[in-house]
């Protein structure tokens, strides 16, 4: 601290010596030096003026035997000066009595010294200014995403419009393609092999899926084109609307209309069917509500999208998949999956839809499982047996039944199935929370088959869990041969769906009513 007011403090300012106030007569005496002086505040003492004191002192000792030589004393006197520091900005005072004082005035010193090496240091390219990391040339920041700018043109073609959103993965962002005369989206995966190779798999299935419906009936995402851009792998894709969530958010969670879950349900399990022709033999791995988006903001058509995570069967890669809310219990427990695990996260999304909640809203995997059992109750024992994280979840006792482990956190649950379906749905109560009593389709009937064909999509084994294609022939799709879904041709063409007999629905005028208007009914 004394150092950082070595500048400020003069080093040529000559002090009086306090040691010799008693006995030398060339400081005027001792109340001669406390009057200039004010005593001790004389004490810090340059080395510069300390040496010349002392060495003018030498001569005064001996004038103290030898009085006579007077004039020696005079010229010594002489130097001595007649005004002296003032005592508030004495150096003991601010290291003791002002101290706190002084470590604020060091500070501002500090921080106005470093503020104008910054002004200084600015458009300079200095030695000492440390240099900032550049990723990919300049064009990644440091989670190797490419920096959107708006308004740049890629490949002379794609004119960047604006940022749709951001993921694990990478960036979509809407262009408009100077090519084809449109408004696009393109996904830009990150710059890591990782997330390159993954995306180059989830090329390789629109691909092919692309390929088996080339005119985009079977309610999945078209991919137009790919290429490399900087470093990274961009997919093109039709441009779409808001996502399922979005909408289950403009209705503030109350839930959209048993009809428009209907809709939305057949044109799901229409594409459930598709991705499991055995040419293709896709699962999606995290079907949820934001991986559903409307293809118009005024219709009810939908198609599938986000299949990053996909594969195909035979080729599972990850154990670790599906979005915890729709996550099938055979991934939770660690057995080998299959198409099945789509079906039980589309029966999790068609309760959602309509009710405006999760089904199971867990926080983690074992408050999952817990939820699931509230609803469910105990999955069968020959599922259990053969699954490997079983006592993550479970208890086995001595004569081969389950029961489920008490929670560490202390958590309370209700009784094994005792949180019943049919309460949720509100079957005979008018609904979610009444909200549907009186309105036309909506009656005890209509919910009784809807919960049917849940409960059917929830079943804990995935071997007789319902199939897309039978699912497709349930009664809950029956009455809806006058109420197509609102997208022109809505019957899918692939083979799969020529084989599901009264699985289609004819177009009829109806078909133009808005999302909106269904959302109210």
């Amino acid at each position: 601290m004394l150092a950082a007011y070595q500048v400020e403090w003069p080093q040529s300012e000559p002090l009086c010596c306090v040691r010799n106030h008693r006995r030398q007569p060339s400081c005027g005496g001792a109340k001669r030096c406390s009057q200039a002086c004010e005593g001790a505040s004389c004490i810090f003492v340059t080395m510069a003026t300390n040496q010349q004191h002392d060495q003018a002192m030498q001569p005064v000792e001996q004038s103290w035997a030898e009085p006579s030589k007077t004039q020696e004393m005079q010229a010594l006197q002489s130097r001595i000066p007649l005004t002296f520091r003032d005592p508030a900005g004495a150096p003991l005072r601010k290291l003791s009595v002002d101290l706190i004082k002084t470590y604020k005035h060091i500070n501002e010193v500090y921080y106005a010294k470093k503020k104008r090496r910054a002004q200084q240091g600015q458009g300079d390219d200095t030695s000492h200014k440390k240099e900032r990391k550049v990723y990919n040339d300049g064009y990644d920041d440091d989670n190797y995403d490419y920096i959107v700018r708006i308004g740049e043109k890629w490949e002379d073609r794609y004119e960047i419009d604006s940022l749709i959103g951001k993921g694990s993965f990478g960036q979509v962002v809407k262009a408009y393609d100077h090519g084809d005369q449109e408004y696009v989206a393109i996904k830009i995966i990150k710059n890591k092999k990782a997330f390159l190779n993954q995306a180059q798999i989830e090329v390789r299935l629109l691909e092919l899926m692309n390929k088996h419906d080339p005119e985009g009936k079977c309610y999945i995402v078209k991919l137009k084109r790919h290429f490399m851009f900087r470093n990274h792998l961009c997919l093109v894709f039709e441009l779409l609307s808001y996502n399922l969530y979005d909408l289950l958010r403009n209705t503030n969670f109350r839930g959209v209309s048993l009809n428009l879950t209907r809709k939305f349900a057949q044109q799901m399990c229409t594409a459930l069917l598709f991705l499991s022709t055995p040419e293709l033999s896709i699962i999606h791995c995290d079907l949820k509500p934001e991986n559903i988006v409307l293809c118009n903001p005024k219709r009810s058509a939908i198609k599938i999208v986000d299949f990053g995570s996909s594969c195909q069967l035979g080729q599972r890669i990850y154990q670790y998949i599906q979005s915890r809310f729709y996550r099938s219990p055979e991934v939770l427990l660690g057995i080998p999956y299959d198409m099945a695990i789509d079906m039980w996260s589309l029966g999790c999304i068609l309760v959602e839809m309509h009710t405006g909640e999760p089904l199971f809203s867990g926080s983690n995997e074992v408050d999952q499982m817990n939820k699931i059992v509230e609803v469910l109750g105990i999955p069968p024992a020959h599922c259990l047996d053969q699954a490997p994280k079983a006592r993550k979840y479970f208890d086995k006792h001595p004569d081969g039944t389950y029961s489920i482990r008490k929670s560490k956190d202390g958590k309370k649950y209700k009784p094994a199935g005792s949180r019943k379906l049919h309460d949720i749905l509100g079957a005979e109560t008018g609904g979610p929370g009444g909200r549907r009593m009186g309105e036309a389709g909506h009656s005890v009937a209509d919910y009784l088959k809807f919960k049917d064909l849940i409960l059917r999509m929830l079943d804990f084994d995935p071997k007789t869990r319902i199939t897309p294609f039978h699912a497709l022939q349930h009664n809950f799709f029956k009455r809806t041969a006058d109420e197509s879904t609102n997208t022109s041709n809505s019957v899918s063409t692939s083979p799969a769906m020529e084989q599901s007999s009264g699985a289609g629905s004819s177009a009829s005028s109806s078909d133009s009513r808005s999302v909106a208007t269904n959302v109210s009914k």
